[in-house]
């Protein structure tokens, strides 16, 4: 396994998607201004997903099962200028 890269960013009027191709094995977002939200776009038991909105001071953190099997299918979204996600992103 190669070393753990550590990557932060300050998202505001966009998103960011979350691919396995990323090699993310943990992140964490937090609302720092406004509303964000957090969509995972994999479907489970037939249901559809949906998103989940954060205000100021509410996040979360998901973690891979392993390095072979890094996250995918995230969606986080601070979609005005006036609101602000703090994103913590590790990847190998």
């Amino acid at each position: 396994m190669g070393a753990t890269n550590s990557f932060t960013y300050s998202l505001t009027n966009g998103s960011l998607t979350i691919s396995s191709s990323d090699n993310v094995l943990r992140f964490s977002v937090m609302c720092k201004q406004g509303t964000i939200s957090l969509l995972g776009t994999t479907p489970f038991k037939g249901l559809t997903p949906s998103a989940i909105t954060f205000s100021v001071g509410q996040g979360a953190t998901e973690t891979a099962a392993s390095p072979s099997q890094p996250l995918d299918g995230i969606t986080i979204t601070a979609g005005t200028s006036g609101d602000i996600a703090t994103i913590l992103l590790s990847t190998t």
